[in-house]
């Protein structure tokens, strides 16, 4: 009578998960393994994004980015030197708290002879991370604005760093001369901005790595794969090395979408910022008074935002 007390109190109330939510993990235990749990592969976000000093609070954190200096004038045998200011701009997120909370009755942990729920706080910790890895891809593919109300990749404006080419040799000719070409905030000092990372979905790892590791140009017309003449600059060896970053968070928005960054110490691209002491989730647990319940709690505050367009490119939009 107790258990169906327990069963009916999930059916009408707080979603407890009782012996009746895991009836496979209740079988007899003389027939029964427990699979595997997935191995799942290891996010990739930490590869290209920034992770910024923790936050010590909830209010926003402004990011503040000081243009660059004019180029130094003559100044004429008299005259006065001229007096020059950089500009500025910035953007502005705050961290918030992310979590959920896993309910369970005392009968069902008792009964769990295949030690399962001892997986839960690894199983919670798994799912934060690729919920920190999917809010930094997330940034890519939404495309919102910056805090000059243009999108972060832009056809015609942001120096133009969205644009249509499919993933190959010369699409990644485009991508360099515009991130190269970019214009710091006074419209005049050339960046050279320099790509680093050549993020693709899992649906294009294939040709991003036969680009990276080939020594010949493996999209030259007409040829085969290797048996181009034409030299490969981003191949092994090349002037041109790019690091391959491959995430099938990506395909859920685009199977054909290809990206570069810039390394962000040379110039800020997305950012990652967690409150301070919460750089790690935190887990919890607590046992019910009134009734026989145990609780495990993940929480973890953070937040990612892009800060700046000029380090970052995407192809085929």
């Amino acid at each position: 009578m107790k258990m169906d007390r327990f069963v009916q109190r999930a059916a009408d109330g707080p979603a407890y998960n009782t012996t009746g939510s895991f009836s496979h993990l209740m079988l007899d235990a003389a027939n029964k393994t427990l699979l595997a749990a997935y191995d799942e592969a290891a996010v990739t976000y930490p590869m290209w994004v920034r992770q910024a000093p923790s936050a010590s609070d909830f209010k926003d954190l402004h990011r503040v980015r000081f243009g660059e200096l004019p180029d130094p004038e003559v100044v004429p045998e008299g005259n006065d030197y001229p007096d020059k200011q950089p500009g500025d701009n910035r953007e502005s997120y705050g961290v918030e708290k992310h979590g959920e909370i896993f309910s369970i009755t005392l009968e069902a942990v008792v009964n769990d002879d295949l030690n399962a729920i001892s997986r839960i706080p690894q199983m919670q910790g798994n799912a934060m991370r690729r919920k920190i890895n999917r809010t930094c891809y997330a940034i890519l593919t939404a495309n919102d604005a910056l805090s000059d109300n243009v999108a972060l990749f832009h056809a015609s404006s942001h120096g133009a760093n969205l644009d249509s080419n499919a993933l190959a040799v010369s699409a990644l000719d485009t991508g360099y001369n515009v991130m190269m070409t970019q214009a710091g905030l006074n419209s005049t000092t050339i960046l050279n901005i320099m790509p680093r990372y050549l993020i693709v979905p899992a649906a294009l790892s294939a040709t991003a790595l036969q680009i990276i590791n080939s020594t010949a140009d493996p999209t030259a017309g007409g040829t085969s794969a290797g048996n181009s003449n034409t030299a490969n600059i981003y191949g092994p060896g090349g002037p041109r090395r790019l690091v391959p970053v491959v995430d099938g968070q990506l395909d859920g928005n685009s199977t054909t979408g290809w990206y570069l960054a810039a390394d962000s110490s040379q110039v800020d691209t997305v950012e990652l910022t967690f409150l301070q002491g919460e750089e790690a989730p935190a887990l919890s647990r607590e046992e019910g008074f009134v009734n026989d319940t145990i609780k495990y709690k993940i929480r973890q505050t953070f937040a990612a935002k892009a800060i700046d367009y000029r380090g970052l490119y995407q192809g085929n939009s």
